[in-house]
């Protein structure tokens, strides 16, 4: 695909805040008006054989006069954002933002804009992005500005309309209902907002900033899809389930008996002391229980991004369904380091493990090694294993097969093209595979829980 020269790149962001600027400051009367003016002075270049030039000039007087106008506007107003904790992407949300005037006059005829963080493409990296796009549109292939916007919009993570203020009285305060539909998984960061109200002539939107940074967790799209029956089978976990929050060993209490040499002082049951006379110890039993593991391979190799986002999609899917209220589900993948979240029996819940996976970034080498390592250390713990791959390849289906061979249920999941055939579960003795179309999660996701 060719790739706009450097130069003609630098002018992107260039063009981007001219329009932004344009689209905010100027309402659609002003734009008419605009427009007219630059037509008037194209066709009105020669002023002695046409009389373009005199609608030119009542454009440039109109907008002339609007800008004067809207220069006098100096409101005393301050924001409040009142941001939902977590919201889903792709999924319509609500936030608040409150707005207090504390100047002598009411103000009308507002509208407000919410800004969010404006992230910077380098040259190098948009030819590396740009390279996984499918776009066909000759003008993109031969400039690439239509592919730049489409990034820049991904990266902002919302987008955010005008929205109409209600009349806000002298030392008063209004709450204004912003709607917009999160775009991406991620930290959506915002710094600004931008408050408008049209000039007299109505042509422009005198505007005053006010700053406020605020971040919100937009979590990866979920699925609806049948609960994945897992195999349960108790195994006897080193330092059991209090090991997780650091305190003492991790034995369950089981019974009172009497005192033996070189019992624990502080298994001594004082109460039983005081009654008796004798020392009676507390006996603990080691604990057992079920031990999943839901395991993002984080290595795409050559898919696409959207197949990475399909994973995640799916790993978020699973993370967040039924499962047997006794179990615990360990969530691992490779980020810069790897990271295992354990949820359930009181150690963490199905949204915190939501909360890292909205961050989760593709792994920039082949360091399945790292997790192959985890995962054969921790076997002897686990009751089943789901692992979600891009690459089909030995080394993963070898992992698998290992353990699988070991006793351990496994289901790999992996992620095809959406023009690729779809074959049927394959059953390799504890070992069952599913193919699901990055396009069709939701359809494909559903095949698994039938045939589990």
């Amino acid at each position: 695909m060719r790739m706009p020269p450097r130069a003609l790149y630098r002018l992107f962001p260039w063009v981007g805040r001219t329009s932004r600027w344009a689209s905010r400051r100027f309402p659609p009367g002003g734009r008419l008006i605009a427009g007219l003016l630059i037509c008037g002075l194209l066709f009105g270049i020669d002023f002695r054989q046409t009389l373009a030039y005199q609608v030119a000039c009542l454009g440039f007087a109109l907008l002339l006069s609007s800008l004067i106008l809207s220069a006098f506007w100096r409101p005393k107003l301050s924001v409040t954002r009142i941001l939902p904790e977590r919201v889903t992407s792709g999924m319509p949300m609500r936030y608040f933002i409150e707005i207090t005037n504390h100047g002598r006059r009411a103000e009308r005829d507002l509208v407000l804009r919410d800004e969010v963080k404006q992230p910077l493409i380098s040259y190098d990296h948009f030819q590396h992005l740009r390279a996984g796009s499918r776009r066909t549109n000759w003008f993109d292939r031969t400039i690439g500005f239509p592919r730049w916007v489409e990034l820049m919009r991904q990266r902002r993570g919302i987008e955010l309309e005008m929205t109409p203020v209600p009349p806000v009285p002298a030392g008063g305060r209004v709450r204004v209902a912003v709607e917009a539909t999160p775009t991406r998984r991620g930290w959506i960061n915002f710094d600004s907002t931008r408050i408008f109200r049209p000039d007299p002539l109505a042509l422009f939107h005198a505007q005053t900033l006010k700053l406020g940074a605020a971040s919100l967790l937009s979590l990866p799209v979920r699925y609806s899809a049948p609960p994945i029956p897992l195999h349960s089978q108790r195994h006897y976990q080193k330092g059991g389930v209090s090991l997780a929050h650091a305190v003492g060993d991790s034995q369950e209490f089981a019974s009172l008996r009497d005192y033996r040499p070189g019992d624990p002082r502080r298994h001594i049951h004082w109460r039983s002391f005081a009654r008796t006379g004798r020392l009676i110890v507390k006996e603990y039993q080691d604990e057992y229980f079920d031990r999943h593991a839901l395991v993002l391979d984080t290595y795409l190799g050559d898919s696409d991004h959207a197949v990475f986002e399909s994973m995640v999609s799916v790993a978020a899917s699973i993370a967040a369904g039924e499962r047997p209220r006794d179990s615990i589900l360990d969530v691992i993948f490779v980020g810069t380091e790897i990271v295992q979240l354990t949820t359930g029996r009181g150690l963490g819940d199905a949204a915190n493990a939501l909360d890292y996976l909205a961050e989760a970034q593709p792994a920039t080498s082949a360091g399945f090694e790292q997790l192959a390592t985890l995962l054969r250390e921790r076997a002897a713990l686990l009751a089943s294993l789901i692992i979600i791959c891009a690459q089909r390849n030995e080394e993963r289906l070898e992992l698998i097969d290992r353990l699988a061979a070991q006793g351990i249920p496994c289901i790999s999941i992996f992620l095809i093209d959406e023009n690729a055939a779809l074959t049927g579960p394959e059953q390799r003795g504890a070992h069952t595979s599913f193919e699901l179309r990055h396009n069709h999660i939701g359809e494909d996701l559903a095949q698994i829980g039938l045939a589990t």
